[in-house]
């Protein structure tokens, strides 16, 4: 899968990206990144990568 078919996947059916750079940075150069899913108090969902 291209880079930017990882980054359509990682964010589909979300509102909002903060660093998205960061996002296809990590996609390109980790081929399987950690991640989690929260709750955020304010009731949106929040998606964080690890390397």
């Amino acid at each position: 899968m291209d880079p930017d078919e990882r980054v359509q996947l990682a964010t589909r059916g979300t509102v909002e990206i903060i660093q998205r750079g960061e996002l296809e940075r990590l996609l390109v150069e980790n081929e399987r990144p950690r991640a989690y899913w929260g709750f955020e108090c304010s009731g949106m969902r929040a998606i964080a990568c690890t390397e």
